[in-house]
């Protein structure tokens, strides 16, 4: 890998540089937290290393990413925004103008002011902070509400396509190359057992009930930044997978990584279980920022996008562990596999729980909900 010190005088930012360290918890990309020294202060930005077997096409990616920062830009002008540079991330280009800078290895790298005074959480601490995470992701998708063509590329090929991901998991099974099936048999039988959970949602957009939309299709709680006094919601970060996509993929994928107070690799079935106050601040956040840009249907299927999208990251743990850990990035012997099973365990849960979700939902898109949380 390149230098991180040399990649960093390929950008155009001014200063002198201090030093440079890994940053942040993802589990694609390899981040960094870098300063440099201007006008005798202290500035600091982030530099990441895109993961370019992920992410087969940087360059589009990129594209998607600049085109969406500069249209929040200007939605957040024209409502009179002030701090307009600690709510839209802003990459910095390289020397040539280009939104990223390859190096010799033919590694891909990209610069961003970095925001201060915000922080991200791996998992929340109270339902207020479930409410900002989902009223910013609701925000993000009301944004992109009248997106203009041509349409963001797609950066990865059937990112949220359960009966893709389906495929993509039986085939791993039948290959079984590291030997790992026999140590899963619960989790793969689970895992058969629920595919009709991944029929439903293309056969609406196939009828023309639920639209694409410009998404962000990666809606974990730890890419919204809150700031560190007030706990508002800053930011939505990480727009690797912005591209066309289901207002039910990102409300689903949000709520699955926020229902449970569990950490996603939690080897105690026992506390993984929906916390309906968290479900409750996660809906009330969504509807109070993209409400009114949902269409009937769409609002019908918000708690079945739950259990879906948690039942297709399960599967795609599952995946990675029998095919040998080559995407999601391990710490220990076993690590997707208990992501796996942390997943089907509160599919299990949400099931138990669906009719007083479903009832939490029809209560709510009945009102008028504020924009800030209250119990």
């Amino acid at each position: 890998m390149s230098d991180v010190s040399w990649v960093l005088k390929q950008f155009r930012v001014e200063g002198e540089f201090l030093n440079a360290r890994p940053a942040g918890s993802g589990h694609i990309n390899d981040t960094y937290l870098a300063q440099f020294q201007r006008a005798g202060l202290n500035v600091s930005y982030i530099l990441q290393r895109i993961n370019r077997h992920v992410f087969p096409d940087p360059p589009a990616m990129m594209e998607n990413i600049v085109r969406v920062t500069r249209h929040i830009r200007r939605k957040l002008e024209a409502r009179g925004v002030q701090d307009i540079s600690r709510r839209a991330l802003r990459v910095i280009l390289a020397h040539d103008g280009s939104p990223y800078f390859r190096d010799p290895e033919g590694d891909y790298w990209r610069f961003y002011d970095y925001i201060e005074k915000a922080g991200s959480y791996d998992s929340l601490g109270s339902p207020g902070q479930a409410f900002e995470a989902a009223r910013m992701f609701g925000g993000f998708l009301e944004m992109l509400r009248d997106f203009p063509d041509p349409p963001l590329h797609e950066t990865i090929p059937g990112f949220h396509d359960g009966q893709k991901r389906l495929a993509a998991f039986q085939k791993a099974l039948a290959g079984d190359p590291y030997n790992r099936a026999q140590a899963a048999r619960p989790e793969i039988d689970f895992a058969l057992a629920h595919a009709g959970l991944f029929d439903l949602l293309p056969d609406l957009v196939k009828e023309g009930k639920i639209p694409l939309r410009a998404t962000h299709n990666d809606t974990k709680v730890n890419n919204v930044l809150l700031d560190e006094t007030t706990g508002e919601g800053v930011c939505v970060i990480d727009l690797d997978t912005v591209m066309p996509g289901l207002s039910l993929y990102d409300f689903g994928d949000l709520a699955r990584s926020t229902l449970s107070s569990a950490a996603e690799d939690e080897a105690d079935a026992a506390r993984i279980r929906v916390d309906m106050s968290r479900f409750e601040a996660i809906l009330k956040g969504f509807l109070a920022a993209a409400g009114g840009i949902l269409t009937e249907t769409e609002r019908s299927c918000l708690v079945f996008s739950t259990k879906m999208m948690t039942q297709i990251i399960g599967v795609r743990f599952l995946t990675d562990y029998l095919l040998g850990d080559t995407y999601f990035k391990v710490h220990r012997e076993g690590h997707n596999l208990d992501r796996c099973r942390r997943q089907f365990k509160l599919v299990q849960s949400i099931m138990e729980h669906e009719e007083r979700m479903e009832d939490m939902v029809g209560k709510y898109i009945c009102i008028k909900l504020p924009t800030n949380y209250t119990n």
